[in-house]
This record gives structure tokens, C-alpha cells and sequence, in this order.
């Protein structure tokens, strides 16, 4: 198959770096060691606050005990100082319940952020998971990629599929690789990274068997961002008398080249016709109603 003759209207995108996964598994790691101490930081915290407070209520108690013992045994000759005792006593209660409230407004405190802590422990123990859990076979890695891709998981699909970039560098599938990469961005509406995957392909290897997936999927690309200009050029393209692609590409672009064509620029800002002679000063007095 020929090179196809791409218009200079192409995006340059550059492309993602391999991802090293063992730096990625030391970060993670890295902050799960940082949760669990401060976990544990949290949980002395509560035993000490839990013990003070023991410690304090244990006081009270024999506070109160004595106030009680007192005012039993001298009750009827203390009078008037049995009247303050009662006071104090009441005082020395209302103390009591003031540190209980404190104490349970700093336990729920700590639960929460405890709470917290676990599930930041647990969304990062699932994600070393899901990085760890990668096949280290070839073929079963690159199956596991498209399994993913074919449930719809792209994040997880597209992490796959780099990983399989970065074992294998200049493999024979990498195109395919490459193409699958971008429609995972695609499928996200990611549209201008797409385009980086695809600009790829056309540049490194326009003779693969996606090739006409990447033209396709660029032009519908660039009409989703506006640039319908060049979505137009990759459309045409694909139905130029030298063009080898698929008949059902064909026919597909040619639907496209029409509906754009067709568009005064609802959907394609870049194609929206010129203001006429008096438009520009807004609506004439005829043209209202």
C-alpha cells in the first residue's frame, strides 16, 4: 500500500512516555507506609486522650464520694456549710459532664479521621493491586488489554496496552498498540489526545492495517473539536481515487464529507459563512418582526 498524501493541516501532538511501573508501585507504597503511621499516630493520640480523661473522672469520683460521705456524717450539725458543699458538688458535676462532651466530641473527631485514613489505605492498597496484577506473558498481557478495552475499563485498558509499549519497544503489533490506545481516549472524549495516538500512525506507519482506523477516527476527531478544515482533509483522504481503504470507509467518509460540507457552523465554527454586506451592524429594520 502506497503512503497516503496527508494534508500540512496535521496536528503535532507529542506521546505519552512509557510508563515505568516500579517507580509507580515505590510511590504508592511510599504513601501507604506515611498512612498507616499517621494511623497509628491517631490511634496513641485517642489512647492517651482516653486515658487522661480515666484519669480525670477516677478524681471526680473520689471528689464526689467524699462530698457525699461528708454531707451524710455532718448533715445535721454543718448547716449553712453543708449548703455550700451542696454547690461545689454541683459544680464538681457539671465539670464532670463538661469533660464527658469533650471527650466525646474528640472520639468522634478521631473516628472520623480515622475513617478517612482507612479509606485512602484502601484506595491505595486497591490501586498497587490492580498495578501488580499485570500479566507478564506477551500474548496474555496484550489479551488482558483488549478484554479490558472491550468492557469498556479504557483507563485500565490503555495502562495495559502502555505497558505493553514498554516491555516490548518496536514491536511488530505496535501500531495496533498504538491505534487501540487512542480510541480508549477516543471512547473518554479525549479528543485531542486521540489525535497524538493517530498523528502517530500516519507519521511511523502508514502502511499498517490500522492505518485507515487512525484516518477514519482523526477526522471524526477533529470535527469534535471544531476544526472540521481539517477533519475534511483526513475524510477526503480516505475517498481520493488512490486510496486503498476499506469500501465501508469509504462510504462512511463520504457521509461525513457531506454532513460538513452541508453545516454553516453549528457544528464547525471554523466553516461558518461569512456575514453579509449590512450584517454586521445587526438586523435591519425590515428583518424585524
Amino acid at each position: 500500500m502506497g503512503r497516503l498524501a496527508i494534508p500540512v493541516l496535521l496536528m503535532s501532538v507529542s506521546l505519552s512516555a512509557c510508563i515505568t511501573m516500579k517507580s509507580e508501585h515505590d510511590e504508592l507504597a511510599s504513601e501507604v507506609m506515611a498512612l498507616r503511621k499517621k494511623v497509628a499516630e491517631r490511634d496513641t493520640e485517642l489512647q492517651e486522650t482516653l486515658a487522661k480523661a480515666q484519669e480525670q473522672m477516677a478524681r471526680v469520683e473520689e471528689q464526689l464520694d467524699g462530698a457525699e460521705q461528708l454531707l451524710r456524717s455532718n448533715q445535721a450539725s454543718l448547716g449553712v456549710r453543708v449548703d455550700n458543699l451542696e454547690i461545689d458538688l454541683a459544680e464538681v458535676r457539671g465539670t464532670a459532664e463538661d469533660s464527658l462532651n469533650e471527650l466525646a466530641a474528640l472520639s468522634q473527631n478521631i473516628s472520623e479521621q480515622r475513617t478517612e485514613l482507612d479509606e485512602r489505605l484502601s484506595a491505595i492498597e486497591n490501586q498497587l493491586q490492580a498495578d501488580s496484577d499485570i500479566p507478564e506473558g506477551k500474548s496474555d498481557l496484550l489479551r488482558a488489554a483488549e478484554r479490558e478495552l472491550d468492557n469498556k475499563k479504557y483507563g485500565r485498558a490503555r495502562r495495559l496496552f502502555r505497558t505493553y509499549l514498554s516491555r516490548y519497544p518496536g514491536d511488530a503489533k505496535e501500531p495496533e498498540v498504538r491505534f487501540k490506545i487512542g480510541q480508549t481516549l477516543y471512547s473518554e472524549r479525549d479528543y485531542r489526545s486521540s489525535l497524538g495516538e493517530f498523528y502517530w500512525l500516519v507519521q511511523n506507519a502508514p502502511d499498517s492495517k490500522v492505518i485507515h482506523d487512525a484516518i477514519y477516527y482523526s477526522g471524526l476527531a477533529f470535527a469534535n473539536i471544531g476544526q472540521c478544515d481539517k477533519s475534511l482533509a483526513y475524510f477526503k483522504a480516505l475517498v481520493a481515487e488512490d486510496s486503498e481503504a476499506p469500501g465501508q470507509y469509504k462510504k462512511q467518509a463520504a457521509k461525513q464529507i457531506e454532513a460538513i460540507e452541508a453545516d454553516e457552523g453549528k457544528i464547525c465554527p471554523d466553516r461558518a459563512p461569512e456575514p453579509k454586506d449590512g450584517d454586521a451592524d445587526g438586523p435591519t429594520d425590515d428583518s424585524k418582526s
